[in-house]
């Protein structure tokens, strides 16, 4: 087999432009092939470890696995995350949030920033490596998800983050919160009330009847704790954070998060029934209601 046949054995599972994307890159990044080089027939000369490697990609790749847990990273805002089955793998819809989240946090001299469902750290880490000054606070239930965002901000450089292992929906997540906080005084220094001008999210939004138009490769590789809610409460993530808004936030936070396309009007209504200003919807590259911001 060589790229054009995997290519096309992939179409059906991914579609053209997407096979093509996923074998381009990993001829790129796993053997140092670029498009000219596939072009002119250079796979065909690899040596033999190298198409037996090929060959085990190619098996993966056909069984529906992520390209980035082959690769063992994802692109993120111009920084190289490692991801695995343990974190949603980043999309480049969520760059969007990071660019929307930076002119809020510049507006303020040492700003703080709290990010909720962290996963891979990709928007936690994004923004602490874009602005130094910040003091990002990381929050996740999973261990083996804090795990590889720690990795992430190491090899990253990004010292000015802590992480917080905690399910968010504990009702008492606020108090944990501020120990943590006061525990992380040294780091964290604060002369307000509240510790944080800005919370962000990617928190679970898939309800579970929407597995059945989801991608395999997405179903059966990446953590069903980071995707799904149930049917019955698919908000029940943004109503708690609407709750810790409201113990964590300066007077002049913000709050800017992920959602589900198909429920921004109802995730709008929930924030504005819970007092909040200014909720916004806004969209993303694709023209999708993909985000909400708010402010106290």
């Amino acid at each position: 087999m060589n790229h054009s046949e995997l290519i096309k054995q992939l179409t059906p599972l991914h579609g053209a432009g997407e096979a093509r994307a996923i074998v381009r890159m990993v001829m790129e990044e796993r053997f140092g092939l670029s498009q000219t080089d596939l072009l002119l027939g250079k796979d065909t000369t690899l040596s033999s470890r190298d198409r037996e490697d090929f060959e085990k990609i190619a098996s993966r790749l056909l069984a529906g696995e992520p390209v980035q847990h082959i690769l063992g990273f994802a692109d993120f805002h111009g920084h190289r995350f490692h991801v695995s089955p343990d974190v949603l793998i980043p999309r480049p819809e969520t760059e969007l949030l990071v660019d929307l989240a930076l002119p809020l946090v510049k507006q303020y001299p040492s700003p703080r920033i709290l990010d909720l469902c962290t996963g891979s750290g990709c928007i936690a880490i994004s923004l602490a490596c874009a602005v130094p000054n910040a003091l990002v606070t990381a929050v996740d239930i999973s261990a083996n998800a804090l795990a590889i965002a720690r990795e992430n901000a190491s090899t990253l450089g990004a010292k000015n983050i802590a992480f917080f292992q905690q399910d968010i929906l504990a009702p008492s997540f606020p108090k944990a919160l501020s120990v943590f906080i006061d525990e992380c005084a040294k780091c964290f220094p604060c002369s307000d009330t509240a510790p944080f001008h800005l919370i962000t999210a990617n928190p679970p939004y898939v309800r579970t009847s929407e597995a059945a138009s989801m991608s395999p490769t997405v179903l059966e590789h990446e953590p069903s704790l980071a995707l799904f809610v149930p049917d019955d409460d698919p908000l029940l993530f943004y109503r708690a954070i609407a709750c810790v808004g409201r113990s964590v936030l300066t007077s002049d936070g913000h709050i800017l998060m992920e959602l589900n396309t198909a429920l921004a009007d109802d995730t709008r209504h929930l924030f504005c029934d819970a007092g909040y200003e200014d909720v916004r919807i806004l969209n993303d590259q694709f023209d999708r209601p993909r985000f909400l911001y708010t402010h106290l």
